[in-house]
């Protein structure tokens, strides 16, 4: 039998962090010896350069194609007649949509990133096979030198650094009210939090974002606060990642990711992590290379979407608790502290890195295909 050959569908120009997967799906496909054609869905309008390889699979007709991979929503999967249907999706919640499982349904495999998404959709009535296949990375696109941020009157601070989307989801709430009551003027942090609420902003919402976090301090009613640095402003990739360089370890406890993909890349910029236990980076974080904080089910509140059945109070996420998150902050804090006494903290950076290596495209890549390709010959055989 010849090599079948993959088409995958997915936001392949966007700037998002479902595009950066994306993209490296693609690769791990490719390096795993599939013959793959790439077509892209438009989301943000993205304008990324592709690679010569890129543009090879992009400019590859469909010819041919005997299996079809789409990583999308699933309400946007259209099964393509004739060929073996793969979906890929991640979500946030313990409920999928109606209107979604009946998608994912039509399709002859579904692959997600973590083991609660797999529950979910098997729980939700997803009849169609589920497998889990985490997400892969491109190890040598974080192997270069980035040149911090100078912080004025920070620059020997430790630094938490956050950056999302301001919404409920992201958890921004608890993450204010946990660094403002943990420390204090005498401790030496600060928290560069990086967030927006649309492409469109502009002063209004940058005032809002200020406005937020005075609500939030009235709220608490302390004396003194510690630092924080709110960046509204668009940046470039490059100035991202100079964040990253600038910090010293990432802190996000979102109520809901289906892999997390900013926690993710800040363990291979050699921050330690601390995130949510029960969401997505459960799948990659561990105790040599960062913090898990507890929390419970609670139902999601405060979550417009342009959909009226999705981030509904049917829907449940993961509210993170704050002493619990309290806790990780300051015993993060602490071991840096203690870094020129205790090779301790040294070890946890280290451990972010090489942490990020057993998800590589070599590595997952062989995982995906392996997965696909079982299925394609049962579905093969039954076409017969």
């Amino acid at each position: 039998m010849s090599q079948p050959k993959a088409l995958f569908v997915a936001p392949l120009r966007d700037f998002s962090g479902y595009a950066s997967v994306s993209r490296d799906y693609a690769r791990a496909l490719n390096n795993a010896g599939l013959t793959i054609v790439t077509r892209d869905l438009i989301y943000d309008n993205g304008q990324y350069k592709r690679n010569s390889a890129e543009c090879t699979w992009a400019d590859n007709n469909t010819q041919g194609v005997n299996i079809v991979i789409q990583q999308t929503t699933p309400n946007e999967m259209e099964p393509k007649a004739g060929c073996f249907n793969v979906g890929i999706f991640c979500w946030e919640t313990d409920r999928i949509p109606d209107l979604w499982v009946n998608q994912l349904n039509k399709m002859d495999l579904i692959l997600v990133p973590c083991e609660d998404n797999l529950l979910v959709a098997r729980k939700c009535g997803v009849i169609t096979p589920v497998e889990k296949v985490p997400y892969s990375c491109t190890i040598n696109k974080y192997e270069k030198s980035l040149v911090p941020f100078i912080t004025p009157g920070a620059e020997d601070a430790f630094k938490f650094l956050a950056v999302c989307q301001y919404s409920k989801k992201k958890g921004i709430d608890p993450l204010l009210k946990a660094y403002l009551s943990e420390f204090g003027e005498y401790d030496n942090a600060l928290l560069i939090l990086k967030t927006y609420f649309g492409p469109n902003d502009g002063e209004a919402e940058a005032k809002k974002m200020h406005e937020i976090l005075n609500v939030i301090k009235r709220a608490l009613r302390l004396k003194k606060y510690p630092r924080i640095q709110l960046i509204h402003e668009v940046m470039s990739f490059d100035d991202i990642e100079r964040l990253h360089a600038t910090a010293d370890c990432y802190c996000l406890p979102s109520r809901g990711e289906g892999w997390g993909v900013p926690h993710f890349d800040a363990l291979d910029y050699g921050l330690p992590v601390i995130a949510t236990k029960g969401t997505g980076p459960e799948e990659f974080i561990t105790p040599e290379c960062g913090w898990l904080v507890d929390s419970h089910m609670s139902p999601c509140i405060d979550m417009p979407h342009p959909h009226d059945f999705m981030y509904t109070a049917q829907d449940n996420w993961r509210e993170p608790q704050v002493c619990a998150l309290k806790r990780a902050m300051r015993e993060a804090y602490e071991l840096w502290k203690r870094r020129d006494d205790s090779d301790a903290w040294s070890k946890m950076c280290l451990a972010a890195k090489e942490r990020v290596k057993d998800f590589s495209n070599d590595i997952v890549g062989p995982q995906l295909r392996d997965v696909i390709m079982k299925y394609y010959e049962m579905w093969r055989v039954t076409c017969s």
